[in-house]
């Protein structure tokens, strides 16, 4: 199956579509059957499921750290342990704790 990855996604905003820039996304969180699409400037709701978002992003720049978190890798700022687990932290303060299953995701970033 051929992936297209896309620079661009359409969210609902009320009765409307609004188009918003994959490089614009700091990260994205499961919520049941929905996805929260975090952005700089505000948040939306998509009736879209995580992993069907997934694999419209480009894996370069998109990874896959929780069964309910994506993060967008230029949006990271640092990270930490804390009791055996492993936290990011986005750029704007956020704490998203990552999977024991996607840890060696995170490792292969490590230098």
């Amino acid at each position: 199956m051929n992936t297209i990855l896309i620079s661009h996604l359409f969210v609902e905003e009320g009765k409307r579509l609004r188009r918003i820039a994959v490089q614009d996304i700091r990260y994205l969180k499961a919520a049941g059957d929905y996805t929260v699409i975090y952005l700089d400037k505000g948040e939306f709701v998509s009736s879209s499921g995580i992993g069907s978002i997934e694999r419209k992003l480009d894996p370069s720049r998109f990874m896959r750290v929780h069964r309910s978190f994506i993060v967008n890798l230029e949006h990271i700022d640092a990270c930490h342990r804390d009791i055996g687990r492993l936290y990011l932290i986005m750029k704007n303060g956020q704490q998203i704790g990552v999977g024991k299953r996607y840890m060696h995701q995170i490792k292969s970033l490590i230098l």
